[in-house]
């Protein structure tokens, strides 16, 4: 059965034809994507305010809007908390973190690695993401696919293939101005779908007031739960960390992010951008979350995931179910909530597709192609991984179609690849003992453990005790005797489930497996640094390498460093410096 309308078809089609129509657009105008530099980095020349919505509608992708109020609904609000920890970590990564990459004017994350380990960690660490980002593009277009499922029937694949063409269409002919100004586009839809849920359920329930009364008396409004247990799924102390380490990573190491903030061309710009898109993510991430509060106070008499012929069958979808109770009624507003959602998933995509493109191409195909002098073969090479990567995320939405949830699909798939490759950067940017060999044990130390978690607790599938209490005792077609006896076996197969035996690690909740992986690298990857530069000759760091917060920490010599842009100047130091080994003068 469609709950979609002619008006609702309309929008859905606008939509997804202006997202097309922008990358014609800048396929036919400026430089026609002719070189590397424009398809992948704008001619590093794009606007603060293009590039802050991109940042913001990349970092909040469809697993935001559908899992986040999935979430509250049936956790509450507790990891609201996450943000604490999002500007603490885009303070760090725009401080400490972006300087050095401007600074080594790259073009992908990846290159610093090798300047500053080798060519193996550069190697290693480009694999990792494309296998992480390639994965997680099938998360996040899986999850519109139960939107556009639950809202007019029409198949998940239909939805996904459907996704998948548009966003690769104006991916290989627009290249990254085409993905920035989509971004823009879709990061406002987005909002707009967040709002009007807000909105008209607090309309519908009776008032603000009256949504924080139901889910205060349900127990859904949950902020400082400062239980120190690792098991509890969500507490004050896991939400904040979490958010930090995520932010940190996203726009510190992170090529898909990264890769808007060099397109810029300009250090500082880049960091007024980030710092521009931390209030919008706030802003996204506390209407995700109110969304769940309204969710309850719709249905907190008669859950939709317990009845007996429940519409449903994940609190990711419900959502998309809320749109349709709220608007059924009003010509287009469905169409454009659904394309709100199909926006936050078109917007990660696009921009993951374009940073898998740049990785491949800088990072495996012009060190090793013999015609690396000729952009126009490069660019075309460019355009036709585009469409690969496209095509590939297709078949792997089976793979992650079997997660249990959006939300933990996705901080599983963080805390496997995120975490570790977090570490590296850690020890290469904020130690100048790591080497190489040392790193490399690290890494696989790191990511060998969070795989182990990751992989051992959803094998494992650990009952969920904290899932908070639901009730079917408003359902019109249930009378209460039926409503109290289906919440009763509900509960009481959460209790018998518990009774099995569940190896300790593997109940710790996922919102720790990226600080895990990326301690894990730093631990043992200092160490066994240390242990190869007492055993073997390690190349001395050069202090480029090392953030500039740190510098002067670690190097003896001292030098002002004045940052614009991509050039870096050193100024004539007033003392000049004495050689121990030489006698004479030396000035820097």
């Amino acid at each position: 059965m469609s709950y979609l309308g002619a008006a609702d078809y309309a929008v859905l089609g606008c939509m997804l034809c202006a997202s097309a129509a922008i990358g014609l657009y800048f396929r036919m105008s400026g430089g026609r994507q002719k070189t590397t530099q424009e398809f992948l980095m704008g001619g590093r020349a794009m606007g603060v305010f293009p590039v802050a919505f991109s940042l913001m509608a990349t970092y909040m992708s469809a697993i935001s809007v559908l899992g986040m109020p999935g979430e509250t609904y049936n956790y509450g609000t507790q990891y609201l908390m996450w943000l604490l920890g999002t500007p603490v970590g885009a303070l760090i990564a725009g401080k400490a973190f972006l300087p050095v990459f401007y600074e080594m004017n790259v073009s992908t994350a990846y290159e610093y690695l090798e300047k500053r380990f080798g060519k193996t960690t550069r190697t290693i660490a480009s694999i990792l993401f494309t296998v992480q980002m390639i994965l997680y593009m099938a998360v996040v277009l899986y999850a519109p696919s139960l939107a556009l499922n639950a809202v007019t029937g029409l198949s998940t694949w239909a939805s996904v293939v459907s996704l998948a063409v548009v966003c690769t269409f104006y991916c290989s002919l627009g290249g990254l101005k085409a993905v920035l100004w989509t971004d823009v586009l879709q990061a406002l839809l987005m909002l707009v779908t967040v709002s009007a849920v807000a909105i008209a359920g607090c309309a519908r329930v009776g008032g603000i007031d009256r949504v924080i009364e139901i889910a205060s008396e349900g127990g859904r409004l949950v902020f400082f739960n400062t239980s120190p247990s690792f098991f509890d799924r969500y507490t004050l102390w896991g939400s904040v960390i979490s958010g930090l380490i995520f932010s940190l990573h996203t726009c510190g190491t992170n090529q898909a992010q990264l890769q808007r903030m060099l397109s810029v061309g300009h250090l500082g710009r880049a960091q007024k951008a980030l710092f521009w898109s931390v209030p919008l993510i706030a802003a996204f991430i506390g209407l995700a979350f109110f969304d769940g509060v309204v969710i309850y106070a719709l249905f907190h008499d008669c859950d939709p995931l317990s009845r007996p012929e429940a519409p449903i069958k994940s609190a990711d979808q419900l959502m998309p179910l809320s749109i349709v109770h709220l608007f059924a009624k009003a010509p287009g507003m469905t169409g454009l909530c659904v394309s709100g959602v199909f926006s936050a998933s078109l917007s990660t995509v696009s921009s993951a597709v374009n940073s898998l493109t740049a990785v491949t191409l800088e990072d495996f195909i012009r060190p090793h192609c013999c015609a690396s002098n000729s952009e126009t073969r490069l660019a075309l090479i460019a355009k036709i991984l585009a469409v690969c990567y496209g095509a590939f995320t297709i078949l792997l939405t089976l793979v992650v179609s079997e997660f249990r949830g959006v939300m933990e699909a996705s901080n599983v798939l963080f805390g496997m690849v995120g975490g570790p490759v977090l570490g590296v950067y850690a020890l290469g940017m904020l130690t100048s003992l790591a080497n190489e060999q040392g790193t490399l044990v690290g890494l696989l130390c790191g990511f060998t453990l969070t795989a182990w978690l990751s992989f051992g607790s959803y094998a494992a599938k650990a009952p969920v005790p904290d899932l908070l209490p639901t009730s079917l005792q408003g359902c019109p077609t249930l009378n209460a005797t039926m409503s109290n006896a289906t919440s009763t076996f509900l509960h009481s197969d959460i209790i018998m489930d518990e009774g099995r035996y569940i190896f300790p690690a593997y109940r710790i909740s996922y919102v720790w497996f990226p600080l895990i992986g990326a301690i894990s690298v730093v631990l043992f990857g200092y160490a066994a640094s240390f242990a190869f530069g007492r055993w073997f000759s390690i190349p001395e760091v050069n202090e480029n390498h090392i953030s500039p917060v740190l510098r002067k920490l670690y190097f003896k010599s001292k030098k002002e460093y004045k940052t614009n842009g991509c050039n870096i100047r050193e100024m004539e130091m007033k003392e000049p410096l004495r050689s121990e080994n030489r006698g004479v003068l030396h000035e820097s």
